[in-house]
């Protein structure tokens, strides 16, 4: 089951929110840095949301499969980001989130998706 605080009620398309014409902004890390401790990810070997970003860094030999992601993600690309629930939560690049905080990055580079557009995102 997903966890409340990203259940949007719907599956988002990863394809369209890639192809979203939005700009992007770097903006401090500090503003996000509750999502990482959503489970957005699954631990090795099971289907259920059961991982976060922090677990994830915590056990990075024990989760290849995440680990090789980040591992290979490119951080110039930015992470999409939505308001939900009056908090900002991450719709795609967990693993480039991820990425920013084993880096001790200050600052990430995300776009914004508005309101009017999520539903257009819906699988």
């Amino acid at each position: 089951m997903k966890p409340k605080e990203i259940d949007l009620g719907f599956r988002i398309d990863e394809e369209k929110v890639m192809k979203l014409d939005l700009p992007a902004e770097e903006i401090s890390i500090s503003e996000i840095f509750y999502n990482a401790d959503i489970p957005y990810l699954e631990k090795e070997g099971t289907d259920d949301w059961n991982l976060s970003p922090n677990e994830l860094i915590k056990n990075f030999k024990n989760e290849p499969t995440h680990a090789d992601w980040v591992d290979k993600v490119d951080l110039k690309f930015p992470i999409a980001i939505y308001k939900f629930r009056d908090k900002w939560i991450i719709i795609d690049g967990v693993h480039r989130f991820t990425k920013s905080l084993m880096f001790k990055n200050k600052t990430i580079l995300v776009k914004k998706i508005p309101d009017e557009l999520i539903e257009t995102l819906k699988i």
